[in-house]
């Protein structure tokens, strides 16, 4: 469980973090989290057009927020605990690299 929520937490470094994707670009947070909400709204909507109901677009928007606010809330944990360099998570990144290192076949 551990390791999945570390996954969970890289791949959201990879897609959500603004440092890192193209809305890095713009200077003020506020804005970014803006963006991505009406991107969420967007995709909601699209879903609910591809599903064929109208009915479907409220659902998909409470699933979007809520994942958007998980992401959220497991970014600012994750944060702090590499900010505060706590011991477990500098723990599960050791035994992420350990995996790594086991699971790449040696020349």
């Amino acid at each position: 469980m551990k390791q999945f929520a570390l996954n969970l937490y890289d791949a959201y470094k990879y897609i959500f973090d603004s440092n890192r994707n193209p809305l890095r670009h713009i200077p003020d947070p506020t804005s970014r989290m803006f963006i991505m909400t009406i991107l969420a709204f967007m995709w909601s909507g699209a879903f609910a057009a591809y599903l064929g109901s109208i009915l479907y677009f409220g659902v998909s928007i409470a699933a979007h927020i809520i994942l958007i606010v998980m992401f959220f809330f497991t970014m600012a944990v994750f944060y702090d605990a590499e900010k505060n360099h706590s011991s477990w998570l500098l723990k599960l990144r050791s035994e992420k690299e350990k995996l790594k290192e086991t699971d790449t076949p040696s020349k």
